[in-house]
């Protein structure tokens, strides 16, 4: 046995203590930043302007208000009939010390129809890409490998198409519809990608978003357990010094009085909390809270029509995050819709939307799978009498495993 469970058993022990003792400090905290929050209802246009102010010299993430900070809005009525697509990916990353360059991306695709007449229509669409374009981009001067982060980026583009083209297939009549997708509708992984892949990969995500809105059938992400502090980082400047709205000054962390005067920042009670701590008092089952839009760079700059709003959703002893586009948002009725809608999934999924673990259990490539897809690579590039050889480094993992 590598892994000395003695040893390990004891650390476990003061982490639980550790852990135990600071409950007590951060429900203080977040009881402090929770009334902090509250006693700006009605000043959302004032700290709409601190957002805007700050958000190019603050050194944290804002979310804008959009409806009142104290908004409690109860579960809307579930249509008697409706239906949705749903889909969600998985991938056998590029493996530099296997037999061949390529990787695989596999959709979990899913159609549910619920009413007087039920259909349900379960698949899986893999991919596999293995041509220099697949493995690359390149603007003619650079080239940029597609792994880790850029690979991601692929299958959430992949996973974005399929959606629009199950809409296409399925969605069709009167019954009210969504299209569901799990995680963030915020292409986090490619902020700090240069711009020609940005551009690559945000075209076809985009693209994919005007067609649900030329359908105008409702697009909806789902975050389970969400760690997004961007609530809490408008908070902070309610809490800052040296916002002055009347002098048109926002937050710039680089120059904090706090700071120069040897003073702990009087931002630090929110650190370490996210939006989910500040919202979770105050909604009961199925209740949603305020819509704010989402100020991360790549949002704001390249989204455009599609600009991503958020609310969060108790499910059960969970608060939900829920994203949209600016389209959806807008639109009183498809935003109690989506509330709708969303809630009836995850009461049917005893706390999680069922279409979507249904989707996932039509994506994931599990082990049996996996050998599989070498085998039949491996079959495949004999036939073609090609070389089949991994690196010494794989030869040498799998000799220890046997």
């Amino acid at each position: 046995m590598s892994l000395d469970l003695t040893a390990l058993s004891r650390q476990v022990r003061q982490m639980s203590g550790s852990v135990a003792a600071d409950v007590a400090a951060l429900a203080e905290r977040t009881a402090s930043v929770r009334a902090r929050f509250m006693q700006e209802a009605g000043e959302e246009l004032n700290w709409t302007r601190a957002v805007d102010l700050s958000r190019e010299t603050a050194s944290w993430l804002f979310a804008r208000p959009v409806e009142p900070f104290d908004t409690v809005r109860d579960l809307p009525p579930r249509p008697p009939a409706y239906q949705l697509v749903a889909t969600d990916g998985s991938q056998i990353e590029l493996d530099r010390h296997g037999m061949v360059a390529c990787y695989l991306i596999n959709i979990g695709r899913v159609f549910l129809r619920y009413g007087e007449q039920p259909a349900a229509r379960l698949t899986s669409q893999p991919a596999l890409y293995y041509r220099e374009e697949d493995l690359y981009l390149s603007d003619g001067a650079r080239r940029v490998a597609i792994e880790g982060n850029y690979l991601s980026a692929r299958r959430d583009v992949d996973e974005g198409v399929a959606l629009a083209d199950l809409a296409d297939e399925f969605l069709h009549g009167p019954l009210p519809a969504i299209a569901m997708q799990d995680g963030t509708l915020v292409r986090w992984a490619l902020a700090g990608a240069e711009k020609f892949v940005q551009e690559h990969f945000l075209g076809r995500y985009l693209g994919y978003l005007e067609r649900m809105r030329e359908r105008n059938i409702p697009v909806v992400s789902y975050i389970s357990r969400p760690r997004a502090p961007e609530l809490v980082g408008t908070i902070r400047l309610m809490l800052c010094p040296d916002v002055d709205l009347t002098a048109n000054k926002g937050a710039k962390c680089s120059e904090c009085s706090d700071v120069k005067a040897g003073r702990a920042p009087s931002c630090s009670p929110c650190q370490g909390l996210v939006d989910a701590d500040v919202l979770a008092e105050r909604l009961g089952e199925g209740q949603r809270g305020p819509l704010f839009i989402s100020m991360s760079r790549i949002n704001v700059e390249s989204y455009g029509e599609h600009l991503i709003h958020f609310f969060y959703m108790r499910v059960g002893r969970e608060l939900t995050r829920i994203e949209l586009p600016r389209w959806v948002a807008q639109d009183a009725a498809q935003v109690d819709l989506v509330h709708s809608l969303v809630y009836d999934q995850c009461a049917k999924g005893d706390g999680y939307p069922v279409a979507l673990a249904r989707a996932h259990e039509q994506a994931i490539v599990r082990s049996a799978d996996r050998k599989a897809f070498s085998r039949m690579l491996e079959g495949s590039l004999l036939r073609a009498e090609l070389p089949v050889a991994n690196s010494m480094k794989r030869d040498s993992k799998e000799f220890s495993r046997s």
